[in-house]
């Protein structure tokens, strides 16, 4: 799990980004949680006023829910269609 707070233009709407005010930076925070290949398993994008715990909090609720099982290959209706049609060679 990492949060950090980033910078952000000028053009950006102020309803979107905050003042994180430990580091003094207008802008916004970014959450995010890994799994142990290091794939992204969840992203947060906040107001960098929003605290830290409740980002934690939010990315822990997310985590926790179940992902899907990747299909196995030639299982999906798509690949058997596209099978069907290929020419002997």
């Amino acid at each position: 799990m990492d949060i950090q707070s980033v910078k952000t233009s000028t053009n950006v709407p102020t309803t979107t980004q905050g003042i994180d005010p430990n580091k003094k930076i207008v802008g916004r925070k970014r959450g995010i949680i890994t799994d142990t290949l290091g794939l992204l398993r969840t992203v947060i994008v906040t107001a960098a006023s929003v605290s830290d715990y409740t980002i934690g909090m939010d990315l822990l609720d997310q985590a926790t829910t179940p992902i899907p099982p990747w299909p196995r290959p030639g299982s999906t209706p798509a690949s058997k269609t596209a099978s069907s049609n290929t020419v002997p060679a």
